[in-house]
């Protein structure tokens, strides 16, 4: 029951039509950070490190990412 209201409630993809789970690893890996450290803030349309602060803006990661 849970995973089907996390399903409706939980974005898969961002803003561009981009898988968010790639999107994390890529970033994890360009940083050299933990997967687990990023999450994907879906109102302000950007990636942010929970464990720095960083974020990553729409107009900051590529068009032909992921």
């Amino acid at each position: 029951m849970l995973s089907v209201i996390k399903n409706i409630f939980v974005p898969k993809k961002d803003y561009a039509g981009r898988s968010i789970n790639a999107m994390i690893a890529r970033l994890a890996a360009q940083t050299n950070t933990d997967v687990q450290a990023w999450s994907y803030l879906h109102e302000l349309e950007a990636y942010e490190n929970t464990n720095t602060g960083m974020r990553v803006y729409r107009h900051e990661v590529s068009q032909r990412a992921a």
